[in-house]
């Protein structure tokens, strides 16, 4: 299979785990199977920004983390192109007892960015997560807020092919979440491949032009934006 760098092919993905659990039926505890993801098939062309939409525990994280090769399916295959990054949480893997700084300039080096173009690189981090002088303390003692802003900014100044959020714009005040959203446009123009798993609606009908939407492990809809969502839209109206 040829394909262009930043595409996605998934075919008949399965994901299955197990979860201890004890009842007073099962006093010594039992281990109950748990599908996560069941039988997911999609395919996701170069350039394209999608939506990942589904209640909570419909199986979105598990589907990035299947994309981005940190979990092994059950059944089926995922297939992409070209470097991968997975944006989750607040966290990228910085070092606790190191500074903001320092972490940045670490993370850069680990991430392969060129000597030539590392000053640039971590100036413009420091500059949009907006930490003042507590860019220059240890990172163990940043709040969520901060560690997402540090975070945020430093894997959306990376060049990958694609890149997998999920759920980080959460993060930070609604003056930093104006800013997170320009700095993705401004990924997007770079013309790499984005995956956002969102319960906000309106950002991604503003930033996506198509969807997925998931429920307990089925891909219900893959489509464009409107269609996912207003598919959303109503599995809410009947929920209720």
């Amino acid at each position: 299979m040829v394909m262009s760098e930043g595409s996605i092919s998934v075919s008949e993905l399965s994901i299955e785990y197990s979860e201890f659990e004890r009842s007073i039926r099962y006093p010594l505890g039992r281990s109950r199977r748990i599908v996560a993801l069941d039988k997911i098939n999609f395919n996701v062309d170069s350039g394209q920004v999608v939506a990942l939409i589904g209640r909570n525990g419909a199986g979105k994280s598990t589907l990035l983390k299947a994309i981005a090769g940190l979990i092994r399916p059950r059944n089926g295959e995922v297939i992409t192109s070209g470097r991968v990054i997975l944006l989750a949480g607040v966290d990228p893997g910085f070092y606790p007892d190191i500074t903001g700084r320092m972490n940045v300039i670490e993370a850069a080096r680990a991430y392969g960015v060129d000597k030539g173009q590392m000053d640039d690189f971590c100036e413009s981090i420091i500059n949009f997560a907006s930490l003042g002088d507590a860019i220059d303390r240890n990172y163990r003692g940043y709040s969520t807020g901060m560690k997402g802003k540090l975070g945020f900014g430093f894997m959306t100044a990376l060049n990958p092919d694609l890149l997998l959020i999920d759920e980080t714009l959460g993060v930070g005040d609604a003056e930093f979440r104006e800013r997170a959203q320009k700095r993705l446009e401004d990924f997007v123009e770079r013309s790499g491949t984005v995956v956002i798993s969102t319960h906000s609606l309106g950002f991604a009908r503003e930033v996506c032009d198509s969807g997925i939407v998931l429920d307990e492990g089925k891909l219900i809809v893959h489509g464009t934006i409107g269609e996912s969502l207003d598919c959303y839209r109503e599995m809410l109206s009947v929920e209720k």
